[in-house]
């Protein structure tokens, strides 16, 4: 009896599944009919189109990044070693200050900077490696030996990177994505923020990484990576972007932590994505 129940439940999925399957019904044709006769066969032409509107279209799901240091404080200070879940890396420099390259016209003549001279290298998408000078523990930044004598530069300036995806759809054959920060009038702004572009199907190619301060925009892929549309793009990874009109690209945004007020900075970030050729 159970089994009969059993297979009596199972087949009731099966209604489910056509009832959601939508159906389609003959075309009737508007314009003179073609026809022809033969003894031994018969031919007709017909013309099949496809009409496709203009589109470009940005998806964004992580609308609010959040770089919460708070779990560098508390009881455990200066041993706090809070776990991020692998969401957000905190790092020593490896220079003093910011190291910067002069790019070219691929990059839009904008200048490259390394916070603090960090960086990061690519991993199996989409992941990162973050390359800096040991990992941040505490916050104010200290860190002290098994002796409780300080470690020498532990109370130096830091870095601290996030990463997200952005979803872009173009059908046109190049295309073009901007970042513009306007911060909100009277609001206590991050000093240092940094940004990078890495769509997925070129991962790990050179993109740039640029510091953004407020009233900036930046050009995040260099035109050689701008080529649509965007489907063909992911189809030529689809172990990384997937079967899909879309394409990912895994933003890394970065911010320097050194003389910043306590409580919460912000920055409104812009993404435009402009189709430049048809």
């Amino acid at each position: 009896m159970r089994k009969e129940l059993f297979a009596v439940a199972a087949l009731g999925l099966v209604p489910l599944a056509l009832a959601q399957a939508p159906t389609v019904s003959p075309t009737q044709g508007n314009g003179p009919d073609a026809y022809a006769k033969g003894q031994d066969q018969a031919a007709v032409n017909q013309t099949v189109e496809l009409i496709l509107p203009k589109a470009s279209a940005l998806h964004l799901d992580v609308t609010t990044l959040t770089f919460d240091l708070t779990g560098l404080d508390g009881e455990g200070w200066p041993t706090s070693d809070p776990d991020f879940m692998g969401k957000m890396v905190c790092v020593y420099g490896l220079q003093d200050q910011d190291v910067k390259t002069q790019l070219g016209d691929n990059f839009y003549n904008q200048v490259q900077t390394l916070p603090l001279g960090t960086s990061y290298s690519v991993a199996t998408w989409p992941n990162v490696t973050i390359n800096g000078g040991g990992t941040v523990t505490a916050y104010p930044p200290i860190k002290l030996d098994k002796d409780g004598e300080l470690v020498p530069g532990s109370k130096n300036y830091f870095v601290c990177y996030r990463t997200f995806i952005l979803q872009k759809f173009s059908n046109g054959t190049q295309w073009d994505l901007t970042v513009t920060r306007n911060d909100p009038d009277q609001a206590q702004g991050i000093q240092h923020l940094y940004i990078q572009d890495n769509p997925c199907d070129t991962f790990g190619a050179a993109t740039g990484l640029y510091e953004l301060p407020n009233g900036a925009t930046l050009h995040l892929v260099p035109r050689n990576l701008q080529a649509g549309p965007t489907g063909s793009r992911s189809g030529n990874n689809p172990e990384r972007c997937g079967y899909k009109s879309w394409l990912d690209d895994l933003v890394v945004v970065a911010v320097k932590v050194n003389s910043d007020l306590w409580g919460k900075s912000t920055a409104n970030l812009t993404y435009t994505l402009a189709t430049t050729a048809w």
